[in-house]
């Protein structure tokens, strides 16, 4: 059986300039803004792809290629491959 997760909400202050600056609308600045956190967390080793994949919503090769977008390698010499797998 799985355990239900339970969600939290990050509110993020900022300017409304920002939007028109960006060209974004307030839903894309929260949808970068989420990609940003969750591939920062990876590339801090909290999460594994998987994990960060399903955090949103995408597949694990997606969210390779947006690795790659952000400039974050998939590959870190110090992570243990055992471990990466197992935390899955």
């Amino acid at each position: 059986m799985r355990r239900m997760e339970i969600m939290m909400t990050i509110h993020i202050a900022y300017p409304d300039e920002l939007l028109n600056l960006a060209d974004l609308t307030k839903a894309q600045l929260e949808q970068l803004a989420h990609e940003a956190l969750l591939v920062r967390l990876y590339a801090l080793g909290v999460l594994s792809t998987g994990k960060a994949a399903e955090l949103l919503g995408l597949s694990r090769r997606e969210f390779l290629e947006l690795l790659g977008r952000y400039g974050v390698s998939e590959f870190d010499d110090d992570i243990d491959l055992e471990t990466e797998l197992k935390r899955g």
